[in-house]
């Protein structure tokens, strides 16, 4: 069966929306982001030096 109507949106860019929204919600805290999102700080640090928030 074909599904219509749905969208398809890759992992990284689901990713790249949530961390992008908890960084909003937490007035863009990386800490405190990352502890909500479960990982390491530098980690998130990384990816953030991988494509910059606007």
């Amino acid at each position: 069966m074909e599904v219509t109507g749905r969208v398809t949106t890759s992992i990284k860019t689901l990713e790249w929306e949530h961390i992008h929204e908890t960084l909003a919600a937490v007035d863009f805290n990386i800490s405190e982001a990352a502890r909500r999102l479960g990982m390491h700080r530098r980690t998130l640090a990384r990816k953030l030096e991988k494509q910059r928030v606007k």
